[in-house]
């Protein structure tokens, strides 16, 4: 588990596994909840965004295309992760969210939150924060 001095919440899109959410949650305390078990499940990505922003949750996502354009017709959302490799086992999925989400506490631990902010994550583990609309 890791110590979050800002808490955040993660909503993990039907691209990816739903058993991440709950990897998430056992392994580093963070609330993470899946589409799936939200009644999202074939749900237009604009309801998944708008959910998320209702409920204060960082989507966590493969669905890069349609989020950005999502992103960057929003005046302000509560953040988005993007795994830039679609095409990832489970296990390689649990990998790279996880280590996105130990960036994203770090990063929230200077004080910045991600607010209008996305985060980039490939599969090398190399990361990039971008402000979103910028």
């Amino acid at each position: 588990m890791i110590e979050l001095i800002n808490p955040f919440k993660l909503l993990i899109d039907e691209d990816l596994s739903p058993s991440i959410a709950q990897v998430i949650s056992q392994k580093l305390g963070i609330e993470a909840v899946a589409v799936r078990d939200r009644g999202l499940i074939n749900a237009e990505d604009q309801a998944v965004f708008e959910y998320a922003y209702k409920n204060d949750y960082i989507v966590v996502t493969a669905n890069i295309k349609d989020f950005e354009q999502i992103a960057r017709a929003t005046e302000i959302h509560p953040g988005i992760i993007f795994i830039c490799d679609g095409e990832l086992i489970r296990a390689e999925q649990i990998e790279v969210v996880t280590l996105a989400a130990i960036a994203l506490a770090e990063e929230m631990a200077t004080g910045r939150n991600m607010i209008n902010r996305v985060l980039y994550v490939e599969m090398d583990g190399s990361l990039r924060f971008e402000p979103m609309p910028s």
